[in-house]
Parts: C-alpha cells; structure tokens; sequence
C-alpha cells in the first residue's frame, strides 16, 4: 500500500510542483487502493465492458459511472490553482447553487455559451465510444464494413463541431511544461 500511495503521489509530483498534484495523485491511490486490497484490480484486463452485448447491464452501468465520476472528481485538484479552489468548487458542486442554470443563456449562441452543442457532442462521443468499445478507438471506422457515406459523414460532423467550438479556448493541460 505504501508502494502504491508513492507511486502515485510522484505521478502527481511529475505533472506539476504544487499541493493540488499531490493531492491529485494521492486521491487516485485511494481510489485504487480497494481494488489492490480485494484483488480485484486484475479481474477486468482482457475483457470488454459488455462484450457481445448490445447494451451493459446495470451493473456495469454503474461501475462505468463510478469510475467516470471518480475520475472527474479527482481531475478537479489536477486544474485547480490551489486546494483552496477546488475545495471551493467542490463545495459548490454539492450545493443547491449547481443546479442554477442560466436560463436566458442556454439556447442562445450571441452569449458564447455553447452548452446545447456540447450536449450533443458529449452525447454522440459517448456513443461512438460504445458502438465501437471493442476497437482501438473510437474513430476506427473499417471501410470494408462501413459505407464510405456513413464514415465520410462522421468525419464531417466531428470536423463541423471543431468549427463551432472554435470560439472556447482553453489551455492545453500540460500548458505548465
């Protein structure tokens, strides 16, 4: 366990010289740490999620919404400027103010709020990741079994959401090297 904890809190050494790093790399080891204690942390490496099957079954639904979410919890610290920050946000997220939505904003696009497109692009990622889940990615569209139209039509609709997001810029998450 100590191992573990080191490994992890040197990774988040790695990524950046500040609190948040630390904390970052220490709450994935924890994260980790119930698998490694129950042996568990070996039980899913050559298997796809739902393999042969259409749709998961609750139980993997549930164990991919954990893993999502404990991931993206942990990525709070991994952009926070300080740990102050994220404790804020934190405390935020699981307050009533969260589920305030700007209303007048949502559907327009004169504000620069691009929500419903990032809707539906989340939306369709998460789609094309599980359609082709027993791929090596996502966009591996093999041309021998996919239409030239359908995958043609993919990409263009993946390059017209680059387009539109053009606006939101964003630091690259490694800006800091």
């Amino acid at each position: 366990m100590r191992n573990i904890f080191i490994i992890f809190i040197v990774s988040g050494l790695w990524h950046g010289a500040n609190w948040t790093f630390i904390f970052w790399g220490a709450l994935n080891a924890a994260f980790y740490l119930p698998l490694l204690l129950t042996k568990r942390n070996r039980k899913h490496t050559a298997d796809t999620v739902a393999a042969v099957k259409y749709l998961p079954n609750i139980k993997e639904t549930l164990q991919m919404a954990i893993t999502f979410l404990l991931t993206v919890f942990a990525w709070i610290f991994f952009r926070a400027d300080s740990l102050g920050m994220a404790f804020d946000y934190i405390s935020i997220i699981f307050s009533l103010k969260f589920f305030e939505l700007p209303i007048q904003d949502f559907w327009s696009m004169n504000t620069g709020n691009h929500l419903i497109y990032l809707f539906f692009l989340l939306i369709g990622f998460i789609l094309v990741e599980w359609i082709q889940r027993e791929k090596n990615h996502g966009l591996e569209l093999n041309p021998q079994t996919m239409p030239k139209a359908i995958r043609w039509s993919f990409y263009y609709v993946v390059l017209i959401f680059c387009f539109i997001m053009n606006g939101v810029q964003q630091e690259f998450i490694y800006f800091q090297f």
